[in-house]
């Protein structure tokens, strides 16, 4: 251990510190940055399920004794379609610069530092970041209660008290952010483990395979079993398996992603006609999984807005009823809205987040490149190629997917209602147009990239 902790504060905290632009921006504060938010986000989530499920076990009305199991439910779809977005922010976080991390591990490796104190290194620096990130994100939950407690549900906001997780579970997030944080990167350490020399030569990592469809198609197919069939379970029962089902759909768009990223990237390849349309499809062809993580949270909130289009629709149908019926259509609509914005400020702060955390692993590549006379104007649209091209794809495939699993709950006629269609589309694009601006975001980065001379490795 003490080797460790003296590794940790020697040549990785020199290779830190060293270098103009990533002294300023590094990928551990990057990592800070998007443990804050999704802590921030995670704790906000559970508080409005706390709000709800508080809110059926003891209600002060009877309006709100008879719609309150019902949220709870609604509650819970809407934990399931957040949590996989946050938990992929937070887990990609784990992983932002790789590249620059396994060089300086893969250089300590062939130095003489075992596989285990690589190992314990990596857990270390990572569960840290984790640490000061939750920190961070605690005080941004606490920040967001205000904002939360204006939004009415049942004929009334939520009070503070209500949305309030407590403090053990304050407590359980400082252990849970960096033990996630921590087993994430050693994870990702498994190339430095194996062959230091396999990162330091930078081999293609091998081809991602069709099967992964297959993930995608079984887990729609259950759903729609279970959806369709109710396999004569209790309600209660259904429901638990229907969320479960939900979390696995989304789960399986991770698989789906990089592989879908990889066949645009051939096309594009094959099709291009000028030098920006050719480095953009080499560029995504040869990292996909690097390309996914940059549009992997606008591919999951274009699930959830593939959800959300139904909601005007279904709300159309419930709305002429008692007042019950009213506020559970005014609600249907305002929870909609309220996790979609949520999704979409996640995949916002994931592009750029990993768009910089990507600037950051290819300093040495984009230096060298410049010094041999490529032009700052080249960089810059081969850059947004890189993020448009898949993003579109992505967004289109994953609302079609949540469609596809609407079908067998509610029926052609709702899931291609006109206004539910016109805003999925008005989600989509209003979505993509915020990622886009906050990959933008890294141009200053590769502005002050393109200006250092100092093109070391590491």
């Amino acid at each position: 251990m003490r080797t460790v902790l003296a590794l940790a504060g020697g040549p990785l905290r020199a290779a830190r510190a060293s270098g103009g632009a990533g002294a300023r921006l590094t990928p551990g504060a990057l990592a800070v940055i998007a443990f804050a938010v999704t802590t921030a986000f995670a704790l906000s989530v559970v508080g409005g399920l706390r709000g709800f499920e508080g809110r059926a076990a003891d209600p002060t009305s009877d309006v709100m004794a008879d719609l309150a199991p019902t949220y709870v439910t609604l509650a819970w779809i809407a934990v399931v379609l957040l949590i996989v977005p946050l938990v992929s922010l937070g887990a990609g976080a784990a992983r932002l610069g790789v590249a620059r991390r396994d060089a300086r591990l893969s250089t300590l490796r062939l130095l003489g530092v075992t596989g285990p104190q690589t190992v314990a290194l990596t857990a270390l620096e990572t569960a840290q970041q984790g640490l000061v990130g939750a920190a961070i994100g605690l005080a941004g939950y606490g920040a967001l209660l205000p904002v939360w407690t204006r939004i009415p549900f049942m004929g009334q906001p939520f009070t503070a008290g209500e949305i309030w997780v407590g403090v053990p579970v304050l407590a359980a997030t400082l252990v849970v952010v960096p033990l996630v944080a921590a087993v994430s990167a050693t994870v990702s350490l498994r190339r430095v483990v194996v062959t230091p020399l396999g990162v330091a030569r930078r081999t293609t990592p091998p081809a991602l395979r069709w099967v992964r469809v297959l993930g995608v198609v079984g887990a729609v197919g259950a759903f729609t079993v279970v959806a369709k069939v109710q396999l004569g379970f209790e309600g209660a029962v259904v429901t638990v398996i229907l969320l479960g089902l939900l979390g696995l759909v989304l789960g399986t768009i991770n698989l789906l992603g990089p592989w879908t990223i990889s066949l645009l990237a051939r096309v594009m390849v094959r099709r291009a006609t000028t030098p920006a349309r050719l480095l953009a499809g080499r560029r995504l062809l040869d990292d996909p999984k690097a390309a996914w993580r940059v549009v992997a949270g606008l591919g999951l909130a274009g699930f959830v807005a593939g959800i959300v289009s139904v909601l005007p629709g279904l709300a159309a149908a419930t709305g002429d009823g008692d007042t019950a019926d009213r506020l559970l259509a005014q609600d249907l609509v305002t929870g909609g809205i309220l996790t979609l914005a949520i999704a979409f400020a996640v995949a916002a702060a994931s592009a750029g987040i990993a768009q910089a955390a990507s600037v950051l692993d290819r300093r040495q590549e984009y230096a060298l490149q410049h010094l041999a006379g490529v032009p700052v104007e080249l960089f810059d649209e081969v850059r947004r190629r890189v993020v448009v091209a898949p993003l579109a794809l992505v967004a289109g495939t994953s609302a079609a997917v949540a469609l596809v699993v609407l079908l067998p709950l509610f029926g052609m006629a709702l899931v291609t209602a006109p206004q539910g269609l016109l805003l999925l589309a008005g989600c989509l694009l209003g979505g993509g147009l915020l990622v886009v601006a906050a990959t933008e975001t890294s141009r200053p980065l590769m502005r002050a990239v393109l200006r250092e001379t100092d093109v070391r490795p590491g």
